[in-house]
């Protein structure tokens, strides 16, 4: 079935059969159906096998109410998502998914995730309609976790739009999920969207966790783009100590070393560039900021030698597929690298050989 299939059949529903459909996407039972439209719940069940036959759904799970329901929102959910929107049920959580219990299988997470891999990204009406189910326990557990792997996924695929439609809804079923505010964070980074990423960094930065710390490595890097290097070392220092994980830490001694040549403080701006290539030899940024470090000394020669350093290092983890997004200031540290690395190649022809 397209688009234009669904809307066709859509229009020649009749009125009864309509409202039934629409009491169905609003979660509405069997018996609420038949009670507000002064039926019998036996027509209620008649009326949405037909509008099942009108839209050719033959669930190998026919016997199955279940499945009906479920069947019919994914198609909605896929052609006509604003029709989600409409109602706004008053249910309670025994209430909502109790078609579902009638099925052994029969779980909220999986239905909705369902729903989601037929509808992508999540826009404002299906956004709602997740949010109506009063999860239990082990759902509020499972969904967010679902909806932060998919969301890193499309991140990972560079879709940040469709990623932060599903890490949104994670963060609002689950507020305190670090992990989901550290890559909604990123999401939001990768859109420019400084002052949400910087929002969301701040939360993911209070739960004492390598997602904490990487949080912070994060927020400081927006803090030394912006200017803002005191502020940057002040949400750095504190956390050197605890830091276990070298790839984080190797990071953090960057952006410290970044922060303070930025400020002319260069002894503390050597020391700590010097540690992230101890903790990471082949850590790219680290070496253009000691290349520019080096300039900034009068080391001509040391400067050439990082340039080069760097070059090789950001040649390689791109051929890796280590660098999904390209860092902006990494971009610009490549064109003076390829500048100053060709200047002294000239230069170095230009001597005669004797």
């Amino acid at each position: 079935m397209n688009q234009q299939e669904f809307e066709v059949i859509f229009e020649k529903l009749t009125s009864r059969r309509k409202e039934v459909l629409q009491r169905i996407l609003a979660g509405e039972t069997d018996a609420e159906i038949a009670v507000a439209m002064n039926i019998g719940e036996a027509s209620v069940r008649k009326f949405i096998e037909r509008i099942c036959r009108e839209f050719r759904l033959n669930s190998e799970h026919s016997d199955s109410r279940r499945y009906k329901r479920s069947d019919l929102v994914t198609l909605v959910a896929k052609y006509k998502p604003d029709l989600l929107g409409e109602h706004q049920p008053q249910l309670t959580h025994q209430v909502s998914i109790a078609e579902l219990e009638e099925a052994d299988d029969a779980n909220v997470t999986e239905f909705i995730l369902q729903l989601l891999s037929t509808h992508q990204p999540i826009n404002e009406e299906f956004s709602k309609f997740i949010l109506r189910f009063n999860f239990n326990e082990q759902e509020k557990k499972q969904m967010p976790k679902a909806l932060n792997k998919i969301g890193y996924e499309n991140y990972l695929n560079s879709d940040f739009h469709k990623a932060l439609s599903y890490l949104k809804i994670a963060v609002e079923l689950k507020p305190d999920f670090g992990s989901a505010h550290y890559n909604l964070g990123a999401t939001y980074e990768r859109l420019d969207s400084w002052i949400e990423a910087c929002e969301h960094y701040k939360i993911a930065m209070q739960y004492q966790n390598r997602v904490a710390d990487a949080a912070i490595n994060n927020l400081a890097r927006l803090e030394i783009l912006q200017g803002n290097y005191a502020a940057a070392i002040e949400l750095i220092e504190p956390t050197l100590s605890r830091v276990k994980d070298n790839t984080v830490k190797a990071a953090l001694h960057k952006n410290l070393g970044w922060a303070y040549f930025q400020q002319n403080s260069y002894p503390q701006a050597k020391q700590h560039l010097l540690i992230s290539l101890e903790l990471e030899i082949d850590y790219a940024p680290a070496y253009a900021l000691l290349a520019q470090f080096q300039e900034a000394q009068g080391d001509t020669p040391g400067a050439i030698l990082s340039w080069q350093n760097f070059l090789e290092s950001y040649s390689h983890d791109q051929q890796l597929n280590k660098i999904r997004w390209k860092l902006p200031e990494l971009e610009v540290w490549k064109l003076n690298a390829m500048r100053n690395v060709s200047r002294a190649n000239i230069s170095n022809s230009e001597i005669p050989d004797f």
